[in-house]
């Protein structure tokens, strides 16, 4: 038995305490539903990836001097919803940040994966993971 990786569980990275793995079924489960008296299971926390750490790691990939000046004295608080606005209005990276969203986050899953010795693949038909696979 593998963990089937579809696009959902690379976006759930971004929520933060919503999930938990459950190890012994290879699933992710939300927190709200674990029935703690399931017996032959155990949890793994699900790691949890910031939104702005994607940003900061994207507008170093862009290696750009302006665009690095653009962002460097916002806030990790700030930064998602400045991204956003300045992106839609002047960047116009908006496609690209998606690839590389999804990329970032599916790369830091695997390697969760990886280190927790979780066997894993990932779904050649989700059509959102396609672009990056």
């Amino acid at each position: 038995m593998a963990f089937l990786i579809t696009a959902f569980h690379v976006y759930s990275l971004e929520t933060r305490d919503k999930y938990i793995f459950d190890a012994g079924n290879y699933e992710l489960v939300e927190k709200a539903s674990i029935d703690a008296k399931r017996e032959g299971t155990y949890y793994l926390e699900y790691p949890h990836i910031p939104e702005a750490e994607v940003i900061r790691s994207f507008i170093k990939s862009q290696n750009s001097t302006r665009i690095n000046g653009m962002f460097r004295d916002v806030t990790d608080e700030r930064l998602p919803s400045y991204f956003k606005a300045l992106n839609e209005s002047t960047l116009d990276l908006v496609a690209e940040y998606r690839v590389y969203e999804l990329k970032y986050l599916l790369d830091k899953l695997k390697k969760w994966l990886d280190e927790q010795g979780i066997p894993h693949y990932c779904d050649h038909e989700d059509y959102r993971l396609k672009e990056v696979l």
